[in-house]
């Protein structure tokens, strides 16, 4: 375990100022205990005064070991709180370079704790329990080769102590592992739980479904009471059997001693030091035995973390430069792309897209077609099993992700917001933007009636997934986002599904005016946009099924012409203010 806390500091010049300290700090620990015997067999035998330079030696031991402990502390406090950063460090970075599907709630859920936790327990578990007792056991090593040399049996006895105790603590951990387990899994339902709970509370409420012991919740809850009862009643026996090879070791120190003194070996005050000795030997086991519940805790976060890293990211190149483009290359091209989400069908087969600069293809289908998941391969959210995700000519694979996201400008269905001033939501898209360049972007998007409306205009809070904004203002935030970014290459899906025609309109000019410096590819099911693509795709079971301009794919009179007159049949519906349906002359859908 501690080889691997240890991997995670980067610090080379701090870990051997840690290792050397450790050593001191053992060392000076041995010597003042060891020193004990002399200094007692000499306080207590017919002339005391020979103990004078002794307990001199004592007080620069004590001094001694006051100074490396300070200094030993201060390197475990830094180790510590380095160990903090580099686990929030690495779990972040392996977390948002996790492919979208990979990022379920059990991987969210441990996420969360890695960082609300883990950090903060290894931090504290290494610098409050683990780094203490490494000096305190190397101590106790070197005490035991001390007692050897005072005579060989207690060595002896001092070493099957070691090994005993050693066994002691090593099942009493493996017993509070297992029930460590149990309890983890049962706090990770909990969690996944909670937030299911939460998000759901509009559907619960509406049901009037109350929370009982036979609710999802509550079954999770009375798993995690269960599993407390049984981490806390494992802790027990290896707690009792520890305490009781502590005892047995003690009690065979002081046998070997007084047999050693009825033998003449030892004088009484040396096996009175000894003994004083002896307990000063076992002292650390007894720590170790109270903080092995503290060390399994640790050792437990430890371990989530790396189950967590354990999880493939998507591939990246080892350099941190993006590909040279490929001169005349189309700015997005699909070459055969197959996808599939894990244990599921395969979602699209075969399919080809080209995109090119100042063009605007549009993804047309039913739903559950695979028209999303397709915008999800171009904006490498997913890596496809089979087939090449081309970005002016060179493989999306070959892009380090953030040169990668700098390429993509995207509006997808799900608008995500963060507690945060609108204006700094919107910044997202380019963090080095100038507060006129991100009103400028907010205005082409329509929100500044929005920024009216709100109390601290741009510098209001939006609220936690921007409760504070309607779905259609939401929808405006990311279009603005997008016009900020001036990405090559903009993916829009359903970018306008919830504002008005008017918005709409609006909101398509803006995303117009600089077409022709990008290739854009929508999702798309309004008319307007179909109709105004310079290509179609027909996306249907996974598999391109018609492509060409809106002209040609109509004069084919085939299945996207057939979707077409459906949507335009739809379109020309309308509702009378006195109930029945009309027709009308509304050209939205």
């Amino acid at each position: 375990m501690i080889g691997t806390l240890l991997r995670f500091v980067d610090d080379r010049a701090l870990l051997r100022r840690f290792r050397l300290l450790m050593a001191a700090s053992a060392a000076v620990r041995a010597a003042t205990v060891l020193t004990l015997f002399p200094l007692l067999r000499e306080l207590l035998s017919d002339e005391p005064s020979g103990a004078w330079p002794w307990i001199g030696l004592l007080a620069v031991l004590v001094l001694a070991s006051w100074v490396v402990d300070v200094r030993y502390a201060r390197a475990s406090f830094a180790i510590g709180f380095m160990l903090l950063r580099s686990v929030e460090q690495r779990v972040l970075h392996r977390f948002e370079r996790l492919a979208i599907p990979d990022v379920t709630p059990a991987i969210a859920s441990a996420t969360q704790r890695a960082l609300t936790a883990a950090g903060q327990e290894l931090c504290s578990g290494f610098a409050y329990v683990i780094a203490p007792l490494l000096a305190t056991l190397v101590a106790t090593v070197l005490i035991g080769i001390g007692l050897a040399v005072v005579s060989p049996w207690l060595g002896l006895v001092a070493l099957v102590s070691l090994v005993a105790l050693s066994l002691a603590m090593a099942v009493s951990g493996t017993l509070i592992r297992r029930a460590e387990g149990a309890y983890d899994a049962a706090s990770s339902d909990v969690g996944e739980r909670i937030v299911e709970f939460a998000q759901a509370q509009r559907a619960l409420r509406a049901s009037g479904r109350p929370v009982d012991e036979d609710s999802a919740l509550g079954r999770a809850l009375g798993r995690q009471r269960r599993a407390t009862r049984r981490l806390l009643g494992m802790a027990l026996p290896g707690t009792l059997l520890f305490a009781l090879a502590g005892q047995a070791a003690l009690a065979g120190l002081a046998v070997v001693a007084i047999a050693l003194s009825r033998d003449g070996s030892l004088s009484g005050p040396e096996v009175v030091a000894l003994v004083v000795v002896s307990v000063r030997f076992l002292e650390p086991f007894f720590t170790a035995a109270g903080l092995s519940a503290t060390l399994e805790v640790t050792r437990g976060s430890l371990q989530r973390v790396e189950q967590l890293l354990a999880t493939s990211p998507l591939p990246e190149p080892a350099g941190e430069e993006a590909p040279a483009a490929v001169p005349g290359a189309p700015t997005l091209e699909l070459r055969a792309v197959d996808f599939a989400y894990p244990s599921g069908p395969p979602v699209l087969r075969g399919i080809d897209l080209v995109a090119q600069r100042g063009r605007t293809v549009a993804v047309v289908g039913p739903s559950g077609s695979g028209k999303s998941t397709l915008l999800s391969l171009a904006a490498r959210l997913v890596d496809p099993q089979a087939g090449e995700v081309l970005l002016d000519g060179a493989p999306a694979r070959a892009y380090p992700l953030e040169a990668l996201s700098a390429r993509v400008g995207a509006v997808l269905q799900d608008v995500y917001l963060l507690d945060a001033p609108l204006l700094e939501n919107i910044r997202l898209a380019r963090p080095e933007a100038s507060d006129d360049e991100v009103r400028a972007a907010g205005a082409a998007a329509q929100l500044e009636e929005v920024v009216e409306r709100l109390p601290d205009g741009w510098r209001t809070r939006v609220g936690e997934g921007g409760a504070l904004l309607s779905g259609g203002e939401r929808q405006r935030v990311s279009i603005a986002r997008a016009l900020l970014k001036r990405a090559p290459l903009l993916l829009l899906d359903e970018a306008t599904s919830a504002v008005d025609a008017l918005t709409e309109r609006a909101l398509v000019d803006a995303l117009q005016a600089d077409a022709a410096e990008r290739a854009t590819v929508v999702v798309a099911h309004r008319l307007g946009t179909i109709a105004d693509a310079d290509e179609i795709l027909f996306v249907d079971g996974g598999t391109v099924v018609e492509r060409g301009t809106h002209a040609e794919l109509l004069a084919a009179d085939g299945r996207f012409a057939a979707y077409w007159r459906q949507r335009e049949s739809a379109a020309s519906w309308t509702l009378s203010g006195d109930g029945p349906a009309r027709v009308g002359a509304s050209a939205r859908c």
